[in-house]
């Protein structure tokens, strides 16, 4: 039962699923077929189905065999749509997203922190530290662990300077409902513009486990940098499993309903 042998299967039924082999709904062969196709135990079969139950690709009822499922990836909206809602407005806008999906089970758990810059942090908010006063070096953190049926779902982390956080809002584990720009506003920074970098990356084991991942499955991670003119205000990176997310981007002036509009939108679609 190697891992080897379970992603062989896995891989099989991966790419059958992308051919479209298999529409929703769909009887996916048994263990027993799959053994025998592959050479190897029937718990071999077996582990390699659950590769694809982690993934969201399939769905495996006791006494009744796997079915291919209707998969679609949760929209994460990337870009704030003005008057409308982000990701970073959980009440607001990713909490009702999930339930349109069918995901009931929702919340959101928030702690703050203060440390001293990790040099990741510094490099992106252009600290220098013969620029900046006594507090320069330290950094307020607001991190936000999304769950979502009980299971890790999204990992959000935003990183403040302490010259700007120290004694606000954002040094409160509470819920910031109207959402972080809103409160840069109201304390005085404007947020012109900004900067994100996306990317994947595999997992540690310790994200595996915490998110619940089988493996093969990577990580995006998106990055972003707000500035008021040359001046960083904050940077947020949001780390997500690649199965269960699909970032969406607008330019222009967009519609507040553009999430709505897009929630059919699905990149496995053949």
């Amino acid at each position: 039962m190697s891992t080897s042998r379970k992603t062989v299967v896995a891989d099989h039924l991966r790419e059958a699923l992308t051919r479209g082999d298999y529409q929703p709904g769909d009887r996916l062969p048994g263990e027993e077929e799959l053994a025998e196709r592959f050479d190897v135990s029937r718990a071999t079969a077996r582990l390699g189905m659950r590769i694809l139950q982690d993934e969201g690709r399939i769905t495996i009822q006791a006494g009744r065999g796997a079915f291919a499922a209707d998969h679609q990836p949760i929209i994460h909206l990337a870009t704030p749509i003005s008057g409308g809602s982000d990701s970073e407005r959980f009440e607001a806008g990713y909490q009702p997203h999930l339930r349109e999906a069918g995901y009931y089970q929702v919340d959101e758990k928030i702690k703050v922190s203060l440390d001293t810059m990790r040099p990741k942090v510094a490099k992106r908010l252009r600290f220098d530290a013969d620029e900046n006063g006594p507090y320069g070096g330290l950094v307020v953190i607001r991190s936000c662990d999304r769950f979502v049926e009980g299971g890790l779902w999204q990992s959000q982390v935003t990183y403040f300077p302490f010259s700007i956080a120290n004694n606000t809002a954002l040094m409160s584990p509470e819920r910031l409902d109207q959402g972080v720009s809103a409160v840069l506003r109201e304390l005085g920074y404007r947020e012109d513009w900004n900067w994100d970098i996306v990317g994947a990356r595999m997992p540690s084991q310790d994200e595996a486990d915490s998110f619940g991942l089988g493996p093969g499955i990577p990580l995006l991670v998106q990055e972003r940098v707000a500035h008021e003119g040359e001046r960083p205000l904050r940077f947020t990176e949001t780390i997500m499993p690649a199965n269960r997310h699909q970032l969406l981007y607008s330019g222009g002036d967009a519609p507040e309903e553009l999430l709505l509009m897009a929630s059919d939108v699905n990149i496995f679609e053949r």
